[in-house]
């Protein structure tokens, strides 16, 4: 039943889309083991002055026993219309054993702006996470990440931070949901998301 409410949410969210929101962290904490792969929907809903909804399809691929590879890509309208980017996370501290995982990603995002002008983000992301399962056999993994990086646009440029935390929950062996906050500390914005992963 959980399962069916969580779909339907991403679902609305899905027929939403549009208008401002950023690429979040999203599925860059879920290691994929090597020569594996999961592909996600991120439906993201912007906060404060320029609210609105996004989506963001995201494919990842093991690429070593330590590292993942991430392409990234959603529709909107409004500010951002468009976004287009990836990702290469280095896993270095395995979520195994009892030790918290740890790791960090660079990502960089390409957005169209609806001045027709372009929008390029580059951003470190260091981040930690623990897996563990309740009564019921639900893995849940719960992450904080904290987004550090400068936007550029139109030959200017300006630092970006952000604090984000949220969690899996893995129901099957393919299957899991996601639900984030993301708060802006510097020339950003705060937003709520969240979404279902398939992983093969």
């Amino acid at each position: 039943m959980v399962s069916v409410k969580l779909s339907l949410i991403c679902c609305i969210l899905f027929g939403l889309a549009a208008q401002t929101a950023r690429a979040g962290v999203f599925t860059l904490t879920q290691f994929v083991d090597q020569h594996q792969w999961s592909v996600g929907l991120e439906p993201e809903v912007t906060l404060g002055d320029n609210s609105g909804f996004g989506i963001n399809a995201k494919f990842t691929y093991g690429l070593t026993p330590l590292s993942n590879l991430q392409v990234g890509i959603g529709p909107g309208s409004g500010t951002r219309q468009f976004r287009l980017g990836g990702a290469y996370t280095f896993d270095f501290l395995p979520d195994i054993d009892g030790q918290l995982g740890a790791g960090v990603a660079l990502q960089g995002y390409i957005y169209k702006l609806q001045s027709g002008v372009t929008e390029n983000d580059l951003s470190v992301i260091p981040y930690t996470h623990k897996s563990f399962k309740l009564q019921n056999g639900t893995a849940v993994d719960p992450f904080l990440a904290l987004p550090l990086g400068m936007s550029f646009i139109d030959g200017t440029y300006k630092t970006t931070s952000q604090f984000v935390m949220g969690s899996f929950m893995k129901l099957t062996p393919y299957f899991a949901y996601s639900a984030e906050l993301g708060l802006s500390l510097s020339n950003t914005y705060s937003y709520i998301a969240g979404g279902i992963v398939y992983t093969h």
